[in-house]
């Protein structure tokens, strides 16, 4: 992967981490500069899910996605001084992207993380993260697909996104599949996915990284670009297993993993009784994430593993937020 990465100090100013987007030895951990008072905190979290509303408050009349399972997304933009993303209707928040997608007693649940590094030579993260997220839900839609090969459904979408004209950037990509209470998933990258039964954990997405900070990723560089950082669809992580009534599932990109302990997490989904709250706990959630994203006191999860890999990054590690969080009932 372009060699080993000696020890490097972060400097307090430097809140962001930019994501690799090449293999070379040097990796650009401090491209940004953020200053916390320049991040207002907002308490209404930007909010979308398969119904296109646009209310924070969930309706006991709105249909459900899937008989037996509730799904809900929250996410912010990292910079909320430019104010809310304008993409709500697409499950776009920063550089993230998602989507909640169902067909018959299928539902579908994807998020992927623009890879932020390509900022600094112009170009959009989240155009590809965007498009590969709208390519997955129309083979869900259309019922072209296989529920049990979820990595085969991010293989297809991004051979669709790479036809021409297509984005160029790279994006991490993670799917939870439900159908009839069987549970498929593929993660590709550092997004990922939790499942909570009776409040502990029973079983969660592995993270992929080459390096640290910089995880697998789907790529489409422009011409003539070399020694990106490039993984096929099918490298993703794979599980299977059974889900019933009661369980919960988080599926969220790593602005809410690198921030959200696990103890708070699971500390908030205690209140999650019936499918009509499963809105309310999205939201928590995402403003939990996001406050303690600019929180430079915090023992983040984040500055925990870069000082395991010989990193200095106290606080929490602004970033978008996108999370979609599951009842099956």
């Amino acid at each position: 992967n372009g060699g080993m990465i000696g020890p490097r100090v972060i400097s307090a100013c430097a809140r962001v981490a930019t994501r690799a987007v090449f293999t070379g030895g040097s990796l650009d951990l401090a491209s940004s500069c953020v200053a916390s008072s320049a991040r207002p905190f907002s308490s209404t979290p930007v909010v979308c899910d398969s119904s296109k509303e646009s209310s924070s408050t969930p309706s006991s009349s709105k249909p459900q996605p899937l008989e037996g399972a509730v799904a809900r997304v929250a996410g912010f933009p990292k910079d909320l001084a430019k104010g809310r993303s304008t993409a709500r209707d697409s499950c776009k928040y920063g550089d993230d992207a998602c989507f909640i997608a169902h067909f018959k007693r299928t539902l579908v649940a994807g998020v992927a993380d623009g890879v932020g590094g390509w900022r600094k030579y112009g170009i959009d993260p989240s155009q590809f993260s965007s498009r590969l997220m709208k390519e997955c839900e129309k083979r869900i839609q259309s019922g072209s697909f296989d529920p049990k090969r979820p990595e085969e459904i991010i293989a297809k979408a991004f051979k669709a996104t790479s036809s021409p004209p297509h984005p160029i950037g790279s994006s991490t990509a993670c799917l939870v599949v439900i159908s009839d209470y069987s549970l498929y998933s593929a993660n590709l990258g550092d997004s990922g996915f939790l499942v909570v039964r009776d409040g502990k954990i029973i079983a969660r997405s592995k993270e992929q990284t080459h390096y640290f900070n910089a995880p697998f990723q789907l790529t489409l560089p422009p011409p003539g670009f070399e020694g990106f950082i490039g993984d096929s669809p099918l490298s993703a992580d794979r599980l299977q297993m059974e889900v019933s009534s009661g369980d919960v599932i988080v599926v969220a990109t790593d602005g809410v993993w690198d921030n959200l302990p696990e103890d708070i997490l699971l500390g908030e989904l205690t209140s999650l009784k019936e499918g009509a709250h499963v809105q309310q706990v999205c939201n928590s959630l995402a403003l939990i994430a996001r406050r303690l994203s600019m929180d430079e006191s915090l023992d983040s999860p984040f500055s925990i593993r870069a000082r395991r890999e010989g990193y200095d990054f106290p606080g929490g590690k602004p970033d978008d937020i996108t999370l979609i969080l599951i009842l099956v009932q």
